[in-house]
């Protein structure tokens, strides 16, 4: 699907200025500028300008195009993307180029929007230029990536390639953008799924375009490690006058949909990048950074807002979207209102990211749930292998809105214990939301230790 918030158009012929001379071709926006080391940052290959070719599948002409390095010394890693509805390869131009610049394929079709024949286009279409381009493309090592109606898609698109067409056995994963429906999943294929597909879906706090009900269900029922998939959400920021939006056109990077800026950098490339570093090379920082169940080196994103990751995710009560999840043709639609009365999980505040704490009583801070009522806060010691101790527990439950101070919209919640924690050492909280006989879910994990013999490992998150 398709929103048209912060689109900014650049002219095409500025985009086809650069190729040669510059791997960046769009402007890029704001005053956060692009990291320039470390996953993120542009890589040292120079882009050839894009192969593109025609190819007739299920009735429709596809436009193809491949990004690679101009160098090609071997068929390299390839990445797969599905642009949104209505929106062009070169609507995701910067980002392709990026993934070349880093040495991989980036193979994108520009399908024709047709509900039901979409997912078959893009199963033929990559299959044609892997075909076609067997000295760019290694289908042993593959990247599913998209955008909304084409991100929707990538679950049994994912299914085809590599169950019946044997692709992704030296590695394989899928990074959904703000997914809309798959239309051509099912249950079968769901229980028989391939379970070592790393996994991310990203989504954006401004976007009201995709229903989040959408891909929820499906997220759960896939059946991959908790460890290796990963549903995390891009917050919006206002820096020194410039809108950081994380709405539905992140990761639209040019051509005449969304912008480039430090959203794409941190909250894209970055962990795409990531990603693909895990998945093909088994890189533990890029686990870290890609799929890392909260971890400080997963979330933090510069001076933008910290993202937020859950293996848990719930809809937002009482949010209407543009594009429902609950529409005739959705094969899954009977489990739209799954989790419609559970709240999500709160974002934590302080104390986190190991944090040494002095008094014992300390101020806990988090983000308010919508329509929560009262909440419950709950801290474990940790044991020397990190893991909480699930036999010591100290609680508060039925913190009410009042006791927290964020009765009123935007107000962060706040609490001080009412007494000294019983231990001086290393240390985690979670907090959960209650309210119109809804339950949350436990947040993530919150490390802090309080003054005394607690010391965090070094690189222990």
């Amino acid at each position: 699907m398709k929103q048209n918030n912060k689109i900014r158009l650049f002219p095409i012929a500025l985009l086809l200025l650069g190729w040669a001379a510059s791997p960046m071709a769009a402007t890029h926006l704001g005053p956060i500028a692009s990291p320039s080391s470390g996953y993120g940052s542009w890589g040292s290959q120079v882009v050839a300008p894009p192969t593109v070719f025609s190819f007739n599948t299920q009735g429709y002409d596809n436009q193809i195009s491949i990004y690679h390095p101009e160098a090609v010394l071997a068929p390299a890693a390839s990445i797969f993307f599905a642009p949104g509805w209505n929106v062009s390869c070169e609507g995701y131009g910067e980002l392709l180029r990026f993934l070349a610049s880093k040495g991989y394929t980036a193979v994108c079709d520009d399908y024709v929007e047709n509900v039901g024949l979409i997912g078959a286009q893009l199963n033929s279409a990559f299959a044609e230029a892997a075909a076609r381009y067997p000295a760019l493309i290694d289908t042993s090592r593959i990247g599913l990536m998209g955008h909304s109606s084409g991100a929707g898609l990538l679950t049994s698109v994912a299914y085809d390639l590599v169950r019946n067409r044997g692709w992704g056995s030296s590695g394989a994963f899928i990074f959904s953008s703000a997914p809309w429906i798959d239309f051509d999943i099912s249950d079968a294929m769901l229980a028989d799924y391939p379970r070592d597909i790393k996994l991310i879906v990203q989504t954006y706090e401004d976007d009201l375009t995709t229903d989040l009900r959408t891909y929820i269900q499906q997220f759960e029922s896939l059946p991959i490690a908790d460890a290796e998939k990963e549903y995390i959400t891009l917050r919006s920021a206002s820096i020194n006058g410039y809108d950081y939006s994380a709405n539905h056109a992140v990761p639209g990077t040019g051509g005449g949909y969304g912008v480039f800026d430090a959203m794409d950098d941190y909250g894209v490339f970055r962990i795409v990048e990531a990603l693909a570093d895990y998945t093909f090379n088994g890189n533990m920082e890029g686990w870290r950074q890609s799929l890392g169940n909260g971890i400080a080196a997963q979330i933090e994103m510069g001076v933008l807002p910290d993202l937020v990751s859950t293996d848990a995710p719930r809809p937002i009560p009482g949010i209407s979207y543009d594009y429902p999840c609950d529409i005739p043709g959705n094969p899954r639609r009977s489990h739209c209102a799954e989790y419609d009365q559970e709240l999500p999980a709160s974002v934590l505040q302080q104390p986190v990211k190991h944090q040494r704490i002095n008094p014992r009583s300390p101020l806990f801070a988090w983000e308010p749930v919508v329509t929560a009522q009262s909440y419950f806060l709950q801290i474990r010691p940790l044991l020397a292998d990190g893991e909480p101790d699930w036999d010591s527990s100290y609680g508060v439950s039925g913190i009410t809105t009042l006791d927290a101070g964020c009765e009123s919209p935007g107000e962060p919640c706040r609490f001080v214990l009412p007494e000294n924690l019983p231990w001086e050492q290393n240390l985690v909280w979670w907090i959960k939301a209650y309210g119109g006989g809804r339950e949350g879910v436990w947040s993530r994990r919150g490390y802090f230790s309080t003054v005394g013999q607690g010391l965090f490992a070094d690189g222990f998150e």
